[in-house]
């Protein structure tokens, strides 16, 4: 038993040699398949699991249309930016927002392994005002960084900029469709996208809350939620505006 088992880890471990040595993973889902470049095992299992939000993501990529404007609020390495690029096509376009430097470069190599060229990045946060903060960057798991944070992690000064200023400043067509997950930042977040909750051409918001007091924000523009689901101690919900375009 002992043999069979000294057997199966050393055959594991070769495996897992030969799969970092190709850096980079194919990922299903929905009939989507897009590639992520890692450098840990950690960065593997998150890949292929897609950071265990498969549920929701499919649920959302199913309300994405073609040609639609997405907005991809801490969009980190990727690991959505890459589906909505996909799923909106080419006459579609994403603005991914991630003020994580090291993110941001992870994300740049992940655009330019899946081929894309509908995705515009926006180094920096999204708050209620403009102004500079700190983000603390989690290095292990470069989704847990987190704005004005007491963490032990190291600390880089960002620009905090509101969403519908980003949006207006830039020209950017009014997002269709948003995601944001901030890691406890969504208030803030909201609020600065007040003016384009209104905007009937946006239609659906994907939320990870770590607190669910930000919710009446976007129900007061008149969208009503359509998914919820729990994982640990953050909520996912997608809301849905129906008298939208």
């Amino acid at each position: 038993m002992r043999y069979l088992l000294r057997i199966f880890l050393f055959s594991l471990f070769r495996y897992s040699l030969l799969i970092l040595r190709k850096r980079s993973v194919n990922v299903s889902i929905d009939n989507l398949v897009v590639s992520f470049y890692f450098e840990t095992l950690n960065e593997l299992i998150r890949a292929k699991s897609l950071s265990g939000e498969r549920k929701v993501i499919s649920f959302l990529l199913n309300e994405i249309r073609s040609s639609d404007t997405v907005m991809d609020v801490g969009a980190n390495i990727g690991t959505h930016s890459i589906l909505f690029s996909k799923k909106c096509g080419f006459s579609g376009k994403v603005f991914s927002v991630e003020p994580n430097t090291l993110a941001v470069s992870k994300l740049k190599e992940n655009i330019k392994l899946n081929n894309l060229s509908n995705i515009q990045i926006f180094s920096v946060a999204l708050g209620e005002t403009n102004k500079q903060e700190l983000l603390s960057v989690g290095e292990v798991r470069l989704g847990k960084s987190r704005i004005g944070s007491n963490s032990l992690y190291e600390k880089a000064k960002i620009d905090v900029v509101m969403g519908d200023k980003l949006i207006s400043e830039n020209s950017l067509q009014i997002p269709n469709v948003i995601k944001i997950d901030v890691e406890g930042y969504e208030r803030e977040v909201l609020l600065g996208l007040d003016k384009t909750l209104e905007n009937p051409n946006c239609r659906v918001v994907m939320v990870e809350f770590n607190s669910l007091g930000a919710g009446d924000l976007i129900e007061k523009k008149g969208f009503k939620i359509i998914y919820s689901s729990n994982r640990g101690s953050d909520t996912h919900r997608i809301y849905k505006k129906y008298n939208s375009s």
